[in-house]
């Protein structure tokens, strides 16, 4: 069963809407309540003492945090940042009723589970990517997973996040790429050629 089509059959759920780059949750915060994505983006990221960011993963419609997930299961604090990337809205679902359905739920629990591997894939990938890829070969790879000819909305700082790496070099990166024709860069802009 498609979780959306189960969270529409379960009575008295609230919703949530919130607009775009809006932080939702923040490391050290309690976790009260799962949301799971009708509509909208959320990446979730990691932050160290020095405030370079990591990208952990990112938030789709018909999907949940997982780390919030863990966090309400063990009843620990979120241990990373939240921020919504486009207006995005969900289903409310209160810490308790999490742990009611993982009993009650064959479909729920499925959905928690292959949330879980799903994450841990995402997550061992990034792993390798930071270990064993290049710099250079990280930003060819997020590039060519961006739209040809169209200009997206994304600052040099937000690619670095995404990358685990610093603004600076970033740009010196995307700058020698516009050289070679490969991109075009305007202020908080970017098209791949």
């Amino acid at each position: 069963m498609d979780i959306l089509k189960f969270l529409q059959q379960q009575p008295n759920l609230k919703t949530v809407s919130v607009p775009a780059r809006t932080l939702i949750s923040e490391e050290g915060q309690a976790c009260e309540h799962l949301i799971v994505l009708t509509e909208g983006l959320v990446k979730v990221s990691k932050s160290s003492a020095d405030g370079k960011s990591l990208t952990l993963y990112h938030i789709l419609p018909g999907e949940s945090c997982v780390l919030t997930a863990s966090a309400l299961m063990n009843q620990q604090p979120f241990n990373a940042e939240a921020v919504t990337l486009e207006d995005s809205s969900g289903y409310v679902i209160p810490a308790q009723q999490v742990l009611d359905w993982q009993q009650q739920y064959p479909e729920w629990q499925a959905f928690m589970f292959n949330l879980l591997g799903k994450r841990m894939v995402e997550l061992l990938e990034k792993v390798n990517q930071l270990a064993f890829d290049s710099l250079d070969h990280r930003l060819n790879q997020w590039l060519a997973e961006q739209p040809v000819g169209i200009e997206i909305a994304i600052t040099h700082q937000q690619i670095a996040d995404e990358l685990a790496s610093s603004r600076e070099v970033i740009s010196r990166m995307l700058k020698k790429l516009e050289q070679n024709n490969t991109i075009t860069l305007n202020r908080g802009k970017i098209k791949v050629l």
